[in-house]
């Protein structure tokens, strides 16, 4: 198996070349006379991915390639962080520079972008803090995007650096207990991406809940069940979880007591037509369930309220990836 560092794209370079490398990349030059650097580089924040052991070549490529995507509309220094498996022989440092410029709306807006990749030894993350903060584009934000990296490595030589970050993102789908490892971080600062893929779902069902007082969906509630294909388990915990403060705070705003109220998860099976659906049971005659088919970008919402069937589509297809990146990152 090739190296992470070996399978992203970039010319190879000693570490310390490149920052020069980059002050000098982006600097046009008018015959004899070097200007200042072009418009088209204005940066607007850093963002750091940081990459785990176990992460495959593929979804290190896809992942580079998203974060190309992401920085087309935001604009920012990327910062590739590829470890490499500890041996008894030091490993070096290795450094590779990306840069990509290419043309948006009118053909004379054009648009650059960089990417700065460090391979380094999983033994030397100690070091990592100072390289970091050498190649960072300085007062500007940094966000910190971790795929499959050891929790471990932060508690050992960057619980400072990672405290500084704006947001810590990462995807409940491939690490889930990632919010209990990194509890120490500032509240309001990890933000999941599982989360941010379900944003269009929940901007419809809570328009469509917004209709109803709060008295009127907490009262006589008994459970909330949300139901999902294996595929869609990350998914299914964050709106289980979304529901559940939502409902909560309609219980608060009413006056009521919510405490017996059960909130589960049931995985369906492989063999599901359904990628998630909620199931809220009532005492008496109110009901509400929504549903959600594979590969569908519509939910059904079937609720009685007041003695009133309803049935509603509500608009629910997923953020397209660099969309639910920048969700993650800045909502």
């Amino acid at each position: 198996m090739k190296r992470l560092f070996d399978v992203l794209p970039g010319i190879s370079m000693p570490v310390p070349e490149v920052t020069r490398q980059i002050a000098a990349m982006w600097r046009e030059e008018d015959g004899s006379k070097e200007l200042p650097p072009s418009n088209a580089h204005a940066l607007q924040m850093n963002l750091i991915v940081h990459f785990g052991l176990e992460t495959s070549e593929k979804e290190a490529k896809s992942i580079f390639d998203l974060s190309i995507n992401f920085s087309q509309r935001y604009p920012c220094r990327i910062i590739v962080l590829c470890p490499e498996e500890s041996t008894e022989d030091e490993i070096a440092l290795e450094a590779k520079l990306f840069s990509q410029c290419f043309l948006r709306g009118e053909l004379g807006d054009r648009c650059c972008c960089e990417s700065l990749i460090l391979g380094y030894g999983s033994n030397e993350v100690t070091f990592l803090d100072n390289q970091l903060s050498v190649w960072l584009a300085s007062d500007l934000p940094v966000y910190h995007w971790v795929h499959r990296a050891s929790i471990e490595h932060f508690d050992e030589g960057l619980q400072h650096f990672l405290g500084k970050a704006r947001r810590v993102v990462f995807d409940s789908a491939v690490a889930d207990d990632t919010p209990k490892r990194l509890s120490w971080l500032e509240p309001g600062i990890l933000s999941d991406l599982a989360y941010a893929r379900t944003a269009r779902l929940r901007q419809s069902l809570g328009q469509f809940l917004a209709g109803r007082s709060p008295r009127v969906l907490a009262e006589d509630l008994q459970t909330v069940t949300v139901r999902f294909h294996p595929g869609s388990s990350a998914e299914a915990r964050c709106l289980l979880k979304w529901q559940k403060a939502n409902l909560t705070q309609c219980s608060l705003d009413a006056e009521m007591d919510f405490s017996a109220v059960e909130f589960q998860l049931e995985d369906m099976g492989e063999t599901a037509v359904n990628s998630i659906e909620s199931h809220w049971t009532y005492k008496g005659e109110k009901n509400l369930v929504w549903e959600l088919r594979a590969g569908s970008g519509v939910a059904w919402v079937e609720a009685t309220f007041n003695g009133h069937p309803t049935k509603h589509p509500v608009r629910a297809d997923p953020f397209q990836p660099a969309k639910a990146l920048a969700e993650a990152m800045f909502f």
